[in-house]
């Protein structure tokens, strides 16, 4: 999936002059204590499948005054190993094993939704992250502005309720964690399913970490479609919600994001 959610990021950032470095999440699973040789750490698109070894060191490496961005959606949902295969090649197997919700939350939702539990609870995510994929929500919204003084969207001239159309989608994040983390919510928007139904909102949230750094959440898989168009790139749609493209007010607020990563 790089061409289609990583690609448009790497070009834009690669077309503003940042020093980037590129990673797998086999290399965050293995080598934790590199990630904080960096400014931040960023995790783009649809990055669903974590280990609990990611979510350990990723969560070191906040600790330790790492700014973290995640500009994707229904990320770290499952926990999944990494198993052998069967020639004995490490790290090439993986299943789902259990969900990155917490036990509380977790707990919470099967009474709510009335579910049959299938799986057991792993760390919560929304702890690291500061929110989560709501189970089951696919389709899309528009950005929806609800923090505008926020520096986030300095120099991008929205107003409270102003929107950036389709931006939002195919999954994305909207469960936001306890007042723990001193959150603050940078959006809160409508979406809808392919059957046009609402669904759970859309909330961009953003906490800072313990040593001057900030966790940014933006949770929509198309975050990257705003920055970029790179040659032959296509973009995605939902019948719930189609990305419309660069946009230099998302431009913008990734700017405000990495100047705050590199002051």
């Amino acid at each position: 999936e790089f061409l289609l959610w990583e690609f448009p990021l790497s070009y834009w950032m690669e077309q503003q002059g940042y020093d980037v470095s590129y990673i797998s999440n086999m290399d965050t699973h293995r080598h934790g204590p590199r990630l904080q040789r960096a400014k931040g750490f960023i995790s783009v698109g649809h990055d669903e499948y974590w280990t609990r070894e990611m979510y350990a060191n990723v969560s070191e490496a906040r600790d330790a005054g790492v700014n973290l961005a995640f500009m994707s959606g229904n990320t770290m949902l499952f926990t999944v190993p990494l198993l052998p295969s069967t020639e004995g090649q490490p790290h090439r197997i993986i299943r789902r094993e259990s969900l990155f919700y917490g036990q509380e939350f977790y707990e919470q939702m099967v009474k709510q939704r009335g579910l049959k539990p299938k799986y057991p609870a792993a760390p919560d995510g929304a702890l690291l992250m500061g929110g989560r994929f709501p189970f089951g929500s696919i389709g899309g919204g528009d950005w929806t502005c609800a923090n505008p003084d926020h520096w986030l969207y300095d120099g991008t001239g929205m107003k409270n309720g102003d929107t950036v159309q389709g931006l939002v989608g195919w999954e994305w994040h909207g469960d936001p964690a306890s007042d723990k983390l001193g959150m603050e919510f940078l959006t809160h928007g409508e979406t809808k399913g392919g059957d046009g139904k609402p669904k759970p909102p859309h909330i961009a949230t953003i906490y800072d970490g313990p040593k001057d750094n900030v966790v940014f959440n933006a949770g929509t898989i198309w975050w990257s479609q705003g920055l970029s168009s790179p040659p032959g790139h296509v973009l995605p749609a939902h019948k719930a919600a189609r990305p419309q493209g660069p946009d230099p007010r998302v431009q913008r607020m990734m700017k405000n994001v990495f100047d705050r990563f590199v002051k």
